[in-house]
């Protein structure tokens, strides 16, 4: 076993560890979200609190760039982007570059690493999940791992070969599922890898090969050593429902395939007023798993409550500030990834769209991104050909050789398969 790391008092739940002579672990939760996803995030704050011995979520709010303004609930901690140790033009770079999910997904590395000054452990949770019982596993898997990084893989067996999402669904995605992961401090030169790569890279590009966070995860997992949790009852939900269905005992909710306890809901674009569809995204394998004496929609009209309950309490969000510029428009994604293609081989910083004092620049700089914005284009059309006709692009290549020393240069960047 390696040592445990050391660390200072923390205010949340402390949780004992095995070994009687270590003493105890502190261990923190936390979430990232924009104000729409509240709700969702107060029923993991409940559920939280209900199984984890009255254990405090944090919560990181990527549309607050000030701690002043942030609402004051009770039950969480909410955050704003200054925890992040950012400058504010780098906040809102990224919040340029990057659309609403990017954006909250590539920052979880450092939001990971702030916490761990506190805290021994910290364990990130989507907040579209939900507590279903004591989560008691994870602190020793956590200490048991190399790497001190825990993950928890999308599925534990193959797929049968009819399934609606099956091996292909991580080969874009990924291999773990990171709605959940735990870190402690010997993760400290993952998180940093892993922010040097998400800082621009946190993208959903297929032809690229990137899916946001999670496929960088497949290369950091192996690097940095590690842990995937084979434990059945953590991060389940409309993907892995049909290796691991849901029945009950007095205590509650379990796996009837391997016994496990659940411990972990993931509800993916579940709509709490209709919580006999288990997701609004996917098509569950079995027609008739949410039957009205399905195990799993008793869950899913439990949480549906739960989630009801705190879209009633709150205001409506409001939108999206990253949406638009200063002058209302919306910011398309192709004028996204010019700026984030301009920024990145620019010496001097891109005007923001998002700060008043920029307003003119960024006008100027945006009636001129249909230049960036069209060879970001031929770069995508060059992706395409280069999998759609191989042969053909390899004979352009040849019979043009500055063409193609220009198309990888210019087109294929550093990123993904395209390096």
């Amino acid at each position: 076993m390696l040592p445990r790391p050391g660390g200072g008092q923390l205010d949340p739940a402390t949780h004992p560890s095995d070994d009687p002579g270590i003493g105890v672990t502190t261990r923190t939760y936390c979430t990232i979200l924009s104000t729409n996803y509240l709700p969702k995030a107060l029923a993991l704050a409940e559920s939280l609190r209900q199984h984890e011995d009255g254990a405090t979520l944090k919560i990181l709010f990527i549309d607050h760039a000030h701690d002043e303004g942030l609402p004051e609930l009770a039950g969480v901690e909410c955050l704003s982007t200054e925890v992040l140790g950012l400058p504010r033009q780098t906040v809102l770079a990224l919040a340029m570059s990057y659309d609403l999910v990017e954006f909250a997904t590539a920052v979880k590395p450092l939001l990971l690493k702030a916490l761990l000054e506190q805290a021994e452990q910290v364990l990130y949770l989507d907040p579209d999940t939900f507590v279903t019982s004591p989560m008691a596993e994870l602190s020793p898997a956590l200490d048991a791992s190399v790497g001190g990084i825990l993950l928890t893989p999308h599925f534990l067996l193959p797929p049968p070969p009819d399934a609606d999402i099956g091996d292909g669904h991580m080969l874009l995605v990924g291999v773990n599922n990171l709605g959940f992961c735990g870190v402690d401090r010997r993760a400290a030169a993952f998180l940093d890898w892993w922010w040097g790569h998400l800082r621009t890279e946190c993208l959903y590009d297929p032809l690229a090969g990137l899916f946001v966070d999670q496929k960088w995860m497949d290369i950091g997992s192996s690097l940095f050593q590690a842990a995937s949790f084979r434990h059945a009852g953590y991060n389940v939900g409309v993907a892995n429902l049909s290796e691991r269905p849901l029945t009950e005992d007095d205590e509650g909710y379990l796996i009837a395939s391997t016994g496990d306890r659940l411990r972990l809901f993931h509800f993916h674009a579940f709509d709490p007023s209709a919580p006999e569809k288990l997701s609004a995204r996917f098509r569950h394998s079995d027609e008739n798993a949410l039957g009205d004496d399905s195990i799993v929609l008793q869950l899913c009209k439990e949480y549906a409550a739960v989630l009801t309950s705190h879209e009633q309490s709150l205001p409506a969000a409001p939108p999206y500030p990253y949406r638009t510029d200063t002058r209302g428009r919306k910011i398309s994604r192709q004028l996204r990834r010019a700026h984030l293609r301009q920024s990145q081989s620019g010496r001097m910083p891109l005007p923001s769209p998002f700060d008043p004092a920029d307003a003119d620049a960024y006008e100027r700089w945006r009636r001129q991104a249909w230049r960036p914005i069209a060879l970001g284009l031929l770069g995508e059309i060059a992706k395409c050909v280069r999998i759609v006709l191989p042969e053909e692009y390899d004979n352009i290549k040849k019979r043009f050789p500055k063409l193609g020393d220009t198309l990888n240069s210019r087109f294929a960047g550093g990123t993904g398969l395209w390096g």
